[in-house]
């Protein structure tokens, strides 16, 4: 099927606890109409509350497929609190951080649900990103004591981009847009730019209108040039790399998240390490398809179809039977492998090998390798793992 291009497009202006931005939704709506006309799908809204947004992001990553392009444009009020940026709804209320945090939604959270679907994701913010807790001025702030976002940490092919730089405010405007949505309505259109060069005239436009009181700023990790204004999107290599080419193993993505509690939180969380209380990098719904690149007791060293890469308990990742064409690489690795479906059914090891490399917190004492109730793909997988072993002559 032909890769689609999907847009979310929110504007928010008639805030009910915090000063109105007259520009914003107006922004939006324009943002939306140019987006339809270069043949993206735009799921769109204005003035939306909390739970609105987070329908409308649902509503996005249900319309996603991994080869199409996804953005997410914003404009209105934008807040960094302690490490993490949110977004604001127009119902947003509170005196503290965290009653704010509860009625806002975090950017990670909408970037999460396009990242679990889509490989190109481009996120536009014409919002400023300052401390919820100080007097309003005018700008797209709530506050003005503490200035800056916090870094966005986004899996590879995504790109964000934001109405100024760190540490500044992003102007409304005067007109009809604010400065960095009347630029970007003036750059999308061209076909002959790719989504850099779009924002590096958008950028200049509004330094020159500012008289750089502002300069949009953006974080990529793209590895494609994308245009937005072909129809369908076209993407090409960034650059020809002069080096000879190097043969590289193609990723494994032969597991995946699953037996989700329908009741719980409905995500097992991407973490920086191999500890509850490590730092959640996102938060993966079931299905999501992962690659295993280790083991650390209990949790997996994975790599999200998206390139995010993290720590994530095993008790929620199953095998689902893919697997690559290249022969894994030493026999400690295979040995890993295919012991870590065992223990992740709850073998207890006897070896000091096995007790050494996995936990046998929780396991079934007494239950025999033999019996271990493994699924039809696993016993597969291990049989498999094992003719490896003994074509490499493992011991």
């Amino acid at each position: 099927m032909a890769s689609e291009k999907v847009a979310l497009v929110i504007g928010n202006s008639k805030y009910r606890n915090v000063f109105v931005l007259p520009n914003a939704a107006q922004d939006a709506i324009d943002v939306a109409q140019v987006l339809g006309k270069l043949g993206f799908r735009v799921i769109h809204g204005t003035d939306l509350t909390r739970v609105e947004i987070l329908e409308h992001a649902q509503d996005l990553r249900r319309s996603l497929a991994p080869d199409d392009i996804a953005l997410f444009y914003f404009s209105g009020h934008a807040i960094q609190i302690g490490a993490e940026n949110f977004i604001i709804p127009v119902d947003a209320f509170g005196q503290d951080e965290q009653t704010v945090r509860n009625n806002s939604v975090k950017l990670q959270t909408v970037l999460s649900e396009m990242e679990s679907k889509a490989d190109r994701n481009i996120v536009i913010l014409d919002a400023c990103r300052n401390n919820p807790f100080d007097i309003p001025a005018a700008n797209r702030a709530i506050g003005g004591a503490a200035r800056g976002l916090a870094k966005v940490d986004a899996g590879v092919g995504s790109f964000i981009a934001f109405s100024t730089q760190p540490g500044n405010v992003a102007l409304d405007g005067n007109g009809r847009n604010s400065p960095f949505t009347a630029a970007l309505l003036r750059h999308l259109p061209s076909q002959a730019d790719d989504l850099h060069e779009v924002m590096r005239k958008v950028r200049r436009d509004v330094v020159e209108d500012t008289n750089s009181s502002q300069i949009p700023w953006e974080n990529s990790s793209m590895i494609q040039r994308i245009y937005l204004a072909s129809h369908p999107a076209r993407t090409e290599p960034v650059a020809p790399s002069t080096e000879r080419p190097r043969p590289a193993a193609q990723p494994v993505f032969g597991y995946e998240v699953a037996g989700l509690d329908p009741y719980g939180d409905g995500f097992l969380a991407l973490r920086n390490g191999t500890t509850p209380s490590a730092t959640r990098i996102l938060k993966m719904t079931e299905g999501t398809r992962l690659e295993v690149l280790g083991q650390d007791g209990v949790w997996f060293h994975v790599r999200t179809e998206t390139g995010a890469i993290g720590w994530a308990h095993s008790n929620w990742i199953g095998f689902v039977g893919a697997r690559s064409n290249q022969p894994t690489e030493s026999c400690e690795s295979l040995w890993m492998q295919r012991n870590a479906i065992f223990a992740r059914n709850g073998y207890c090891f006897q070896g000091a090998r096995g007790r050494k490399a996995f936990s046998n917190a929780g396991c079934r004492v007494g239950v025999a390798a033999g019996d271990i109730p493994l699924s039809a793909a696993e016993r597969n997988e291990v049989e498999f793992l094992r003719s490896r072993e003994k074509l490499l002559q493992c011991r």
